[in-house]
């Protein structure tokens, strides 16, 4: 176990699914579910270890009725890629107009991909050891806990939101979504709204801020601002 990066682990947890079941009976009905938790030790240097830039692409916005079609992700050591993560993922919601239009994702590319019962193992596996980054990141947070609750998986993990650090960092910039903090950094996609041409762009303008505006923040206690809970 690294002192740097404290540890990360599967702890098991019962929960009550509820307390009286519909015949009446007293008893507890009792579900194992399973914590995944990553604790960094406070004195943490952000930038020195291992952090994933992560997105999803989705079947729309709510992390209850919608599903994730594409898990894309970068590794950075020492803010140098690498290893990618990039899944497509299938699911039986169907692909409205607007969705394939916006990420040029249509069902028949989902059709004989792996459910997200089996990419998910795969994409924890890839973030272990690693604080994560997403740009909006509250929504890419609530997907992934929506996803792993209902394989009975409870997340407790440090994510930083890209789209924070823009908002205190550049006050002056009108607009703080990707395409303009793109513009901002002279950064180009070689495919919006696609998972890893996203994350790309996150990864430059995450680079850019640090050079600059964000050159301040190096230890664990410097980002709490920007954390997504």
């Amino acid at each position: 176990m690294s002192g740097q990066l404290g540890y990360s682990m599967f702890q098991d947890v019962l929960f009550p699914i509820s307390d009286v079941d519909p015949n009446g009976s007293s008893d507890y009905a009792l579900q194992l579910r399973r914590l995944k938790r990553y604790l960094p030790v406070p004195s943490h240097h952000v930038w020195n270890g291992s952090i994933v830039v992560f997105d999803f692409e989705t079947t729309g916005l709510d992390p209850e009725s919608d599903r994730i079609i594409e898990i894309g992700a970068i590794k950075l050591v020492n803010l140098k890629p690498v290893a990618e993560f990039s899944e497509l993922v299938h699911t039986s919601i169907e692909l409205t107009e607007d969705i394939v239009r916006l990420t040029g994702i249509t069902s028949d590319m989902l059709a004989d991909k792996p459910e997200i019962e089996d990419v998910l193992p795969k994409f924890m596996s890839f973030i272990e050891g690693s604080i994560i980054i997403a740009h909006n990141a509250e929504f890419d947070l609530s997907m992934l806990r929506a996803s792993l609750s209902r394989i009975g998986v409870d997340l407790e993990w440090p994510c930083f939101c890209t789209l924070k650090m823009a908002r205190e960092l550049l006050p002056d910039l009108e607009r703080k979504n990707l395409d303009s903090l793109a513009q901002h950094y002279n950064l180009t996609f070689e495919a919006r709204h696609r998972a890893i041409g996203d994350i790309k762009v996150t990864v430059g303008v995450l680079n850019g801020m640090l050079a600059k505006e964000a050159k301040h923040l190096t230890l664990w206690h410097h980002m709490q601002n920007y954390m997504v809970v």
